[in-house]
């Protein structure tokens, strides 16, 4: 019985788990030009936008969206790596087109923060059972959980994705999340949605 009890709580936990995960990063709006769609991109410079403070923090940002693309089976490479990246963090449009055509860039995504948010979230406590006597008992008390309460940064970001050859806009999304790696997989799993990067 205690057997049927724990798979039963460790079955609804990873339910509430994987719910969370999936919660984690939504993509509330997107945009794609038709003229693109079925026509995937094979080679990106990935740029993230952010303040001079925050200059880590975009590295990181890049490095882990090249990453997830080269996955996705797409080259790319970071704007950190292609170049020599100002003091003021003011990429010059001319410093984007050498680096792109040096590393034969088909496309140019480029991701900037538009507002983040403070959300307050409480659990409420929730009583297990257990055991006292063992496999053979019968007699169950319960394990108090005093619940519990967290602060979230919601982050607002849009992602764009532009054709180096015309400079048009190919793709853009805005996204709400808690999670870089999680938003950056959405985001691809959009593109490949709309057959802007190939699907393996």
């Amino acid at each position: 019985m205690r057997q049927i009890t724990l798979k039963w709580f460790f079955g609804a936990m990873l339910i509430v788990v994987l719910i969370i995960a999936c919660a984690g990063t939504k993509l509330p709006h997107t945009w794609v030009d038709e003229a693109y769609r079925g026509k995937p991109v094979s080679n990106i410079l990935v740029i993230g936008v952010t303040y001079k403070e925050k200059e880590k923090v975009r590295r990181s940002f890049e490095d882990k969206f090249v990453i997830q693309l080269k996955a996705a089976g797409v080259e790319a490479i970071s704007s950190g790596d292609a170049i020599s990246i100002p003091k003021d963090l003011e990429l010059e449009k001319d410093e984007v087109l050498k680096a792109v055509n040096k590393f034969n860039n088909d496309a140019v995504i480029i991701t900037h923060l538009v507002g983040k948010e403070e959300k307050e979230s409480y659990t409420r406590p929730v009583r297990l059972s257990g055991g006292q006597y063992g496999y053979h008992g019968r007699a169950h008390g319960y394990i108090p959980n005093t619940g519990y309460s967290r602060t979230d940064t919601i982050v607002r970001l849009v992602t764009n994705l532009y054709d180096v050859k015309t400079e048009k806009l190919i793709w853009s999304g805005q996204s709400e999340t808690l999670d870089m790696d999680d938003m950056i997989k959405v985001v691809i799993k959009d593109l490949q949605k709309n057959n802007l990067l190939p699907k393996k």
